[in-house]
């Protein structure tokens, strides 16, 4: 790959502007990576991703499980995964205070605990890759699901995630899936996109499209337009998925993870890379859109429960996840977030319209285009995050 300022274009910037998931990572990870095509792998030494060495000993809980009934508990979540009907049934229920705090990203969320030495918090809600990188810091406390009344709950498909193989750490919360959307009504069948590679090279007549503004997202779909992989050590693969995405600049109109599901419901932009649950909401308002999971690989993406290393209330904390794994009281939160169920059966209890929803629960055949986000190493999301910022120049 060509050492900046060869990545120099001449068209205009697309119009850009921060969202949920990386706001983080394209702020922190900076200009130390090399991109030349000989050393494209940048140095480990450029930190910022996966941790590379243990900083702690594990956290281990009680393994016993003690239902609590009163105290408090203090959650760092997503904004929208906690609704105030759930909160209010909860505390009914058991008796337990909620105080819910929001943060914007995996790496804001990292940041508060690597600041806190994972004090302030009880519950955490990291996204599979997070997860697995505090297991590595040691942020997280060791308590096991299986160890829960209702850890039997977990469905097949998410009991042993690459991130928890045994889900001593965490419990899946909430799944999503990255795929694009195409209004049906302004492009037509012959030439709608069933894959990253065709989305990158569907004509711009049809107006321009819009990306996440997510350093992962991109270039995961520009890696897999190009026949390749994410997470790669490749560099050629990183050479053809940059020259694919400066190809591509012309044909975007806005990067953005804010606004996405509007802009296309209104028919501002008639194709866009979206996350599922914002693709739901956009067809409730147009129902011209459709979703894809690309047959090149549409990203999975889970985000989890999880008990932070510095939790002061362990028993509650517990209580918590084991009442979150019951489908009858999750199913407020996975309709209010546009989300399938984690659990056996949680999927039944959704309304008809989204339980019939591919965007919500995807077929057989969907799922087998679904790939799980995976946690690259330092060097690997460096590498990511300048390709990107590239990009955006």
């Amino acid at each position: 790959m060509h050492t900046s300022p060869a990545f120099a274009s001449s068209h205009s910037s697309p119009s850009v502007a921060f969202g949920r998931r990386t706001v983080g990572k394209v702020m922190r990870r900076t200009a130390c990576m090399v991109l030349a095509v000989a050393g494209l792998l940048s140095s480990a030494a450029c930190s910022g991703g996966i941790s590379d060495s243990a900083r702690t000993t594990d956290v281990v809980a009680d393994g016993a499980y003690h239902a609590a009934h009163g105290g408090e508990l203090h959650i760092y979540t997503w904004a929208g995964y906690m609704p105030d009907d759930v909160i209010k049934k909860f505390e009914k229920d058991t008796g337990i205070k909620l105080t819910v705090d929001t943060f914007e990203s995996n790496e804001a969320l990292e940041a508060k605990l690597q600041s806190t030495g994972g004090s302030g918090y009880d519950i955490v809600m990291p996204s599979d890759y997070m997860v697995y990188q505090l297991i590595k810091e040691h942020m997280l406390v060791k308590f096991d699901v299986s160890k829960l009344p209702n850890g039997k709950n977990v469905t097949k498909e998410f009991s042993k995630p690459y991130y928890d193989p045994k889900l001593q750490y965490s419990a899946p919360y909430v799944v999503g899936y990255t795929g694009f959307m195409v209004n049906t009504k302004k492009v037509p069948k012959s030439a709608a996109p069933t894959s990253w590679k065709e989305f990158f090279a569907l004509s711009s007549k049809y107006g321009k499209s819009q990306l996440l503004n997510d350093s992962i997202e991109v270039t995961n779909a520009a890696l897999r337009a190009v026949g390749s992989e994410q997470c790669t050590t490749d560099a050629h693969a990183y050479q053809n998925a940059n020259d694919l995405l400066q190809s591509y600049r012309s044909k975007v109109g806005v990067v953005s993870s804010e606004g996405v599901a509007d802009r296309l419901a209104s028919g501002e932009q008639v194709i866009g890379m979206i996350w599922s649950y914002d693709a739901y909401q956009a067809q409730q308002s147009n129902k011209d859109l459709e979703f894809v999971y690309p047959s090149d690989g549409a990203t999975q993406f889970v985000d989890n429960m999880a008990i932070a290393a510095g939790a002061q209330n362990i028993d509650q904390a517990k209580t918590f996840i084991n009442y979150m794994l019951d489908p009858k009281n999750k199913e407020a939160i996975d309709e209010s977030a546009g989300a399938g169920s984690v659990l056996k059966g949680g999927d039944a209890l959704l309304p008809t319209e989204m339980r019939s929803s591919n965007t919500i629960v995807p077929s057989a055949q969907e799922l087998k285009h679904a790939v799980a986000e995976k946690a690259c190493s330092n060097a690997i999301n460096d590498n990511y995050t300048q390709l990107f910022e590239n990009f955006k120049q």
